[in-house]
């Protein structure tokens, strides 16, 4: 976990035009307060700001641990995709929903309005997810035990049974990229696959 460190006070500013290509908040309302938490993963670093009442109260890196009252907050934002944002307390963990104005806000909104379109999205962003799995992960496999030093080392080599053009290569992790990032904003993630 991130060393928790004091907040300097500043006041929390609401989400804004096209922030959310760059920036994420959730909240929750517990103890009698709003607590938010946000992160900026435009500056590149993987940092988590605590508001209370929209003061900043505390900041941390990711993954991040903060106490409040009868329990504590944990966040992991990586890559600008949230991991995890929830409250832990004796009575159980509750996961924190997205502010609005934010993408996962928007995502989440489509998920109520149109679930069916959203159930065929989410279908097809998993499908794309493992489909790029399976035509990329051969051909990287192939690529680092054709090294010279790897190869004597293990012994062996591995030939791909798939072998894409360039173009297709990139159409692949494009098209992944896209549908890992859509997943992240409903907060699902398989290790490995959506990094």
């Amino acid at each position: 976990m991130g060393r928790t460190k004091a907040g300097d006070g500043r006041l929390l500013q609401p989400m804004r035009h096209v922030q959310w290509l760059w920036k994420t908040q959730l909240g929750i309302d517990h103890a009698g307060s709003r607590w938010v938490v946000e992160s900026n993963h435009g500056d590149g670093e993987e940092r988590i700001d605590l508001y209370r009442d929209a003061i900043h109260v505390a900041k941390a890196t990711s993954p991040a641990r903060f106490a409040v009252p009868d329990g504590r907050i944990e966040a992991r934002i990586t890559m600008g995709q949230v991991r995890r944002a929830r409250l832990v307390t004796p009575a159980g963990t509750v996961r924190m929903d997205p502010e609005p104005g934010t993408a996962e806000h928007g995502r989440a909104r489509l998920a109520e309005r149109f679930p069916v379109a959203s159930a065929v999205v989410a279908a097809v962003s998993l499908a794309v997810v493992l489909a790029a799995a399976v035509l990329e992960l051969p051909q990287l496999v192939q690529t680092i035990t054709h090294v010279e030093v790897v190869e004597t080392w293990l012994g062996w080599s591995f030939d791909s049974p798939v072998r894409l053009p360039a173009w297709a290569n990139v159409a692949v992790v494009v098209a992944a990229a896209a549908a890992s990032a859509e997943r992240g904003l409903r907060f699902r993630h398989i290790p490995g696959l959506d990094e």
